[in-house]
Protein backbone atom coordinates (compact mmCIF):
# COMPACT_ATOMS: atom_id res chain seq x y z
CA UNK A 1 0.00 0.00 0.00
CA UNK A 2 3.09 2.63 0.78
CA UNK A 3 4.85 1.61 -2.18
CA UNK A 4 1.71 2.44 -4.65
CA UNK A 5 0.81 5.60 -2.52
CA UNK A 6 5.17 6.63 -3.59
CA UNK A 7 4.52 5.41 -6.68
CA UNK A 8 1.18 7.50 -7.57
CA UNK A 9 3.21 10.88 -5.84
CA UNK A 10 6.15 10.17 -8.32
CA UNK A 11 4.04 9.77 -11.39
CA UNK A 12 1.88 13.00 -9.88
CA UNK A 13 5.12 14.75 -9.56
CA UNK A 14 5.34 16.59 -12.88
CA UNK A 15 2.02 17.87 -12.46
CA UNK A 16 3.08 19.54 -9.16
CA UNK A 17 3.00 22.91 -10.18
CA UNK A 18 0.07 22.20 -12.42
CA UNK A 19 -2.56 19.71 -10.53
CA UNK A 20 -5.51 20.73 -12.22
CA UNK A 21 -4.24 19.12 -15.20
CA UNK A 22 -4.12 15.70 -13.12
CA UNK A 23 -7.66 15.95 -10.91
CA UNK A 24 -9.18 16.54 -14.87
CA UNK A 25 -8.97 12.28 -15.38
CA UNK A 26 -10.59 11.48 -12.01
CA UNK A 27 -13.63 13.20 -12.71
CA UNK A 28 -16.58 11.23 -13.96
CA UNK A 29 -16.64 12.39 -17.29
CA UNK A 30 -12.95 14.23 -18.08
CA UNK A 31 -15.15 16.54 -20.90
CA UNK A 32 -17.39 17.96 -17.84
CA UNK A 33 -16.50 19.76 -14.57
CA UNK A 34 -18.42 17.82 -11.89
CA UNK A 35 -19.61 20.96 -10.29
CA UNK A 36 -21.84 22.07 -13.10
CA UNK A 37 -23.86 18.20 -12.82
CA UNK A 38 -27.25 17.82 -11.62
CA UNK A 39 -26.47 15.85 -8.97
CA UNK A 40 -22.50 15.84 -7.24
CA UNK A 41 -21.69 13.26 -4.55
CA UNK A 42 -18.39 14.27 -2.23
CA UNK A 43 -16.54 12.30 -0.33
CA UNK A 44 -13.14 13.82 2.44
CA UNK A 45 -11.79 10.35 4.16
CA UNK A 46 -9.86 12.55 6.00
CA UNK A 47 -9.41 14.63 9.71
CA UNK A 48 -11.47 16.99 10.33
CA UNK A 49 -9.98 19.57 9.65
CA UNK A 50 -9.90 18.32 5.78
CA UNK A 51 -13.81 18.11 6.45
CA UNK A 52 -13.87 21.50 7.16
CA UNK A 53 -12.16 22.66 4.68
CA UNK A 54 -14.28 21.40 1.91
CA UNK A 55 -17.15 23.46 3.38
CA UNK A 56 -15.58 26.07 0.91
CA UNK A 57 -15.45 24.45 -2.41
CA UNK A 58 -19.49 23.08 -1.00
CA UNK A 59 -20.35 27.00 -1.10
CA UNK A 60 -18.26 27.58 -4.15
CA UNK A 61 -20.06 24.60 -6.00
CA UNK A 62 -23.49 26.36 -4.90
CA UNK A 63 -22.77 29.49 -6.00
CA UNK A 64 -21.91 28.53 -8.99
CA UNK A 65 -24.53 25.74 -9.57
CA UNK A 66 -27.66 26.52 -7.48
CA UNK A 67 -29.86 23.94 -8.47
CA UNK A 68 -27.41 21.08 -7.88
CA UNK A 69 -28.12 18.12 -5.55
CA UNK A 70 -24.65 17.94 -2.92
CA UNK A 71 -24.59 14.56 -1.05
CA UNK A 72 -21.51 14.84 1.49
CA UNK A 73 -20.08 11.45 2.73
CA UNK A 74 -18.31 11.73 6.27
CA UNK A 75 -17.35 10.17 9.28
CA UNK A 76 -17.88 13.50 10.62
CA UNK A 77 -21.89 13.37 9.29
CA UNK A 78 -22.48 14.19 13.08
CA UNK A 79 -21.12 17.87 12.05
CA UNK A 80 -22.50 18.44 9.19
CA UNK A 81 -26.35 16.91 9.56
CA UNK A 82 -28.24 19.85 8.52
CA UNK A 83 -26.03 22.13 6.97
CA UNK A 84 -28.11 24.87 4.86
CA UNK A 85 -25.49 24.42 1.90
CA UNK A 86 -25.55 20.03 1.47
CA UNK A 87 -28.53 18.25 0.82
CA UNK A 88 -27.29 15.08 2.07
CA UNK A 89 -25.41 13.85 4.71
CA UNK A 90 -23.93 10.44 4.95
CA UNK A 91 -21.60 8.71 7.10
CA UNK A 92 -18.90 6.18 4.97
CA UNK A 93 -20.99 3.12 6.74
CA UNK A 94 -24.22 4.44 4.74
CA UNK A 95 -22.72 5.28 1.93
CA UNK A 96 -20.96 2.02 1.59
CA UNK A 97 -24.45 0.37 2.30
CA UNK A 98 -26.03 2.62 -0.43
CA UNK A 99 -23.12 1.41 -3.07
CA UNK A 100 -23.03 5.34 -4.57
CA UNK A 101 -21.48 5.34 -8.27
CA UNK A 102 -19.51 8.41 -9.50
CA UNK A 103 -18.43 9.47 -5.70
CA UNK A 104 -16.09 11.76 -5.96
CA UNK A 105 -13.13 11.62 -3.41
CA UNK A 106 -11.88 15.47 -2.52
CA UNK A 107 -7.82 14.75 -1.84
CA UNK A 108 -4.38 16.07 -2.55
CA UNK A 109 -2.14 13.87 -1.04
CA UNK A 110 -0.74 12.54 -4.36
CA UNK A 111 0.98 16.52 -4.73
CA UNK A 112 3.02 16.58 -1.36
CA UNK A 113 4.46 18.66 -0.73
CA UNK A 114 1.69 21.00 -1.57
CA UNK A 115 2.86 24.53 -3.01
CA UNK A 116 -1.21 25.99 -3.10
CA UNK A 117 -3.80 26.18 0.13
CA UNK A 118 -5.30 22.39 0.53
CA UNK A 119 -8.79 24.29 -0.20
CA UNK A 120 -7.11 24.92 -3.73
CA UNK A 121 -6.93 20.87 -4.57
CA UNK A 122 -10.35 20.48 -3.00
CA UNK A 123 -11.56 22.70 -5.61
CA UNK A 124 -9.50 21.43 -8.46
CA UNK A 125 -11.24 17.86 -7.81
CA UNK A 126 -14.51 19.43 -9.05
CA UNK A 127 -13.55 21.55 -11.67
CA UNK A 128 -13.21 24.68 -9.33
CA UNK A 129 -10.26 27.44 -9.41
CA UNK A 130 -9.71 30.76 -7.85
CA UNK A 131 -12.13 30.45 -4.80
CA UNK A 132 -12.22 32.07 -2.00
CA UNK A 133 -10.83 30.58 1.33
CA UNK A 134 -14.14 31.27 2.83
CA UNK A 135 -15.70 28.18 5.28
CA UNK A 136 -19.64 28.13 6.13
CA UNK A 137 -19.56 26.61 9.31
CA UNK A 138 -23.02 26.90 11.26
CA UNK A 139 -23.10 29.16 14.05
CA UNK A 140 -23.38 26.27 17.08
CA UNK A 141 -23.69 28.26 20.19
CA UNK A 142 -27.23 26.85 20.94
CA UNK A 143 -25.68 23.78 21.56
CA UNK A 144 -23.99 25.25 24.81
CA UNK A 145 -25.85 25.07 27.49
CA UNK A 146 -24.87 27.80 29.38
CA UNK A 147 -21.90 29.28 28.67
CA UNK A 148 -21.38 31.36 32.00
CA UNK A 149 -21.17 28.19 33.85
CA UNK A 150 -18.56 26.73 31.42
CA UNK A 151 -16.33 29.77 31.65
CA UNK A 152 -16.78 31.55 34.86
CA UNK A 153 -13.81 33.71 34.14
CA UNK A 154 -13.94 37.27 32.00
CA UNK A 155 -12.51 38.11 28.90
CA UNK A 156 -10.51 38.17 26.89
CA UNK A 157 -10.62 34.46 26.22
CA UNK A 158 -7.81 31.98 24.67
CA UNK A 159 -8.84 29.21 23.68
CA UNK A 160 -5.80 26.94 23.17
CA UNK A 161 -5.77 23.09 21.12
CA UNK A 162 -2.29 21.90 21.95
CA UNK A 163 -2.51 18.76 19.72
CA UNK A 164 -3.03 17.70 16.09
CA UNK A 165 -4.52 14.53 14.47
CA UNK A 166 -3.36 11.35 15.79
CA UNK A 167 -1.69 10.53 12.47
CA UNK A 168 0.27 14.11 12.95
CA UNK A 169 2.11 13.77 15.81
CA UNK A 170 4.89 15.82 13.74
CA UNK A 171 2.82 19.08 14.36
CA UNK A 172 2.62 19.42 18.10
CA UNK A 173 4.32 21.48 19.67
CA UNK A 174 6.64 20.52 23.34
CA UNK A 175 3.92 19.84 26.00
CA UNK A 176 6.08 21.74 28.52
CA UNK A 177 6.45 24.75 26.61
CA UNK A 178 2.45 24.97 26.33
CA UNK A 179 2.62 24.41 30.67
CA UNK A 180 4.75 27.76 30.46
CA UNK A 181 2.52 29.44 28.26
CA UNK A 182 -0.83 28.96 30.21
CA UNK A 183 0.85 30.39 32.95
CA UNK A 184 1.72 33.08 31.49
CA UNK A 185 -1.41 34.09 29.82
CA UNK A 186 -2.45 33.15 32.55
CA UNK A 187 -1.83 36.34 34.10
CA UNK A 188 -3.70 38.73 31.79
CA UNK A 189 -6.68 35.99 30.14
CA UNK A 190 -8.70 33.36 30.56
CA UNK A 191 -7.36 30.20 29.25
CA UNK A 192 -9.80 27.73 28.10
CA UNK A 193 -8.41 23.87 26.93
CA UNK A 194 -9.76 22.63 24.33
CA UNK A 195 -9.42 18.80 22.38
CA UNK A 196 -10.49 15.45 21.92
CA UNK A 197 -8.02 13.77 24.54
CA UNK A 198 -9.54 14.03 28.36
CA UNK A 199 -7.07 15.45 30.44
CA UNK A 200 -7.12 17.74 34.38
CA UNK A 201 -5.00 20.65 34.21
CA UNK A 202 -3.49 22.05 37.99
CA UNK A 203 -5.99 24.17 39.47
CA UNK A 204 -5.91 27.63 38.61
CA UNK A 205 -8.02 30.91 39.21
CA UNK A 206 -8.57 31.79 35.26
CA UNK A 207 -7.80 28.55 33.56
CA UNK A 208 -10.68 26.00 32.08
CA UNK A 209 -10.12 22.68 31.02
CA UNK A 210 -12.47 21.20 28.62
CA UNK A 211 -10.59 18.59 26.91
CA UNK A 212 -12.66 15.66 26.03
CA UNK A 213 -15.67 17.41 27.40
CA UNK A 214 -17.23 18.95 24.29
CA UNK A 215 -19.02 17.52 21.48
CA UNK A 216 -17.63 18.49 18.12
CA UNK A 217 -20.59 21.36 17.32
CA UNK A 218 -19.73 22.26 21.08
CA UNK A 219 -15.71 22.65 20.41
CA UNK A 220 -16.86 24.58 17.00
CA UNK A 221 -19.50 26.86 19.13
CA UNK A 222 -16.65 27.45 21.33
CA UNK A 223 -14.11 28.29 18.95
CA UNK A 224 -16.35 30.79 17.48
CA UNK A 225 -16.42 32.27 21.19
CA UNK A 226 -12.79 33.21 21.75
CA UNK A 227 -10.96 36.57 21.40
CA UNK A 228 -7.62 34.38 20.19
CA UNK A 229 -6.85 30.70 19.15
CA UNK A 230 -3.67 29.03 19.78
CA UNK A 231 -2.96 25.98 18.12
CA UNK A 232 -0.83 23.90 15.98
CA UNK A 233 -1.74 22.93 12.59
CA UNK A 234 -4.95 21.64 13.04
CA UNK A 235 -8.56 21.45 12.68
CA UNK A 236 -8.81 24.72 15.05
CA UNK A 237 -7.07 26.82 12.56
CA UNK A 238 -9.82 26.05 9.56
CA UNK A 239 -12.65 26.19 12.19
CA UNK A 240 -11.60 29.69 13.70
CA UNK A 241 -11.50 30.84 10.51
CA UNK A 242 -14.55 29.96 9.25
CA UNK A 243 -15.87 32.17 12.12
CA UNK A 244 -13.33 35.09 11.46
CA UNK A 245 -11.43 34.61 14.97
CA UNK A 246 -8.04 35.65 15.53
CA UNK A 247 -5.77 32.82 15.67
CA UNK A 248 -2.13 32.05 16.61
CA UNK A 249 -0.76 29.40 14.26
CA UNK A 250 2.48 27.34 16.23
CA UNK A 251 3.26 25.85 12.62
CA UNK A 252 5.99 23.03 12.48
CA UNK A 253 7.94 21.89 9.64
CA UNK A 254 5.55 19.18 8.60
CA UNK A 255 3.84 21.93 6.02
CA UNK A 256 4.18 24.99 4.31
CA UNK A 257 2.53 28.30 6.18
CA UNK A 258 1.03 29.12 2.29
CA UNK A 259 -1.43 25.63 2.85
CA UNK A 260 -3.16 26.64 5.69
CA UNK A 261 -3.28 30.44 5.38
CA UNK A 262 -5.93 33.03 6.86
CA UNK A 263 -6.42 36.67 6.73
CA UNK A 264 -6.70 36.62 10.35
CA UNK A 265 -4.51 34.00 11.10
CA UNK A 266 -0.73 34.72 12.63
CA UNK A 267 1.75 31.86 11.55
CA UNK A 268 4.99 31.04 14.11
CA UNK A 269 7.02 28.89 11.59
CA UNK A 270 10.86 28.38 11.52
CA UNK A 271 11.86 27.00 8.45
CA UNK A 272 14.52 23.88 8.68
CA UNK A 273 16.43 22.39 5.96
CA UNK A 274 14.27 19.42 6.50
CA UNK A 275 11.14 21.28 5.89
CA UNK A 276 8.23 20.61 4.42
CA UNK A 277 8.41 16.90 5.05
CA UNK A 278 4.90 16.35 5.73
CA UNK A 279 6.27 12.99 7.91
CA UNK A 280 4.40 10.88 9.71
CA UNK A 281 6.90 8.80 11.11
CA UNK A 282 8.86 9.51 14.38
CA UNK A 283 11.20 13.24 13.16
CA UNK A 284 14.81 11.98 12.86
CA UNK A 285 15.47 15.32 14.06
CA UNK A 286 13.87 15.97 17.71
CA UNK A 287 11.29 18.60 15.60
CA UNK A 288 14.09 20.71 15.64
CA UNK A 289 11.49 23.05 13.98
CA UNK A 290 9.27 23.50 16.29
CA UNK A 291 12.02 23.51 19.25
CA UNK A 292 13.01 26.78 17.52
CA UNK A 293 9.91 28.37 18.29
CA UNK A 294 9.99 29.31 22.11
CA UNK A 295 7.31 31.14 24.63
CA UNK A 296 8.15 34.18 24.50
CA UNK A 297 7.78 33.88 20.77
CA UNK A 298 4.24 32.65 21.13
CA UNK A 299 3.60 34.58 24.43
CA UNK A 300 4.71 38.20 22.80
CA UNK A 301 2.51 37.14 19.16
CA UNK A 302 -0.60 36.82 21.86
CA UNK A 303 0.12 39.73 23.83
CA UNK A 304 0.07 41.42 20.43
CA UNK A 305 -2.86 39.80 19.16
CA UNK A 306 -4.90 40.89 21.86
CA UNK A 307 -3.36 44.37 21.96
CA UNK A 308 -2.58 43.91 25.70
CA UNK A 309 0.69 44.62 27.81
CA UNK A 310 2.12 42.35 30.66
CA UNK A 311 2.67 44.46 33.65
CA UNK A 312 3.80 41.60 35.83
CA UNK A 313 7.13 40.89 35.65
Amino acid sequence: MISAHRLRRLLASPFARRPFALQRWRWPNPLRAPYTQKEITLYRPGELGDVVMCLAVVRAIRERNPETRITFITKYDALLRGHPLIDRVMSEAEAAHAQLRDVISLRYEVFIPLRLHMIDYFAGCVGLRGITHEIPLPDFTAELENVEELIPFPRPWVMICRQAGPHTPNKDWPADRWEDLVVRLGRSATVVDLGTTRASSPPNEKRVDLRGRTTLRQYCALLSLADLVITPGSSAVHIAAAYHVPTLTVLSGYESPENTTYPLNTILHRRVPCSPCWLQSPCPFNLECLRQINVDDVYRAAMERLRLTDTIP
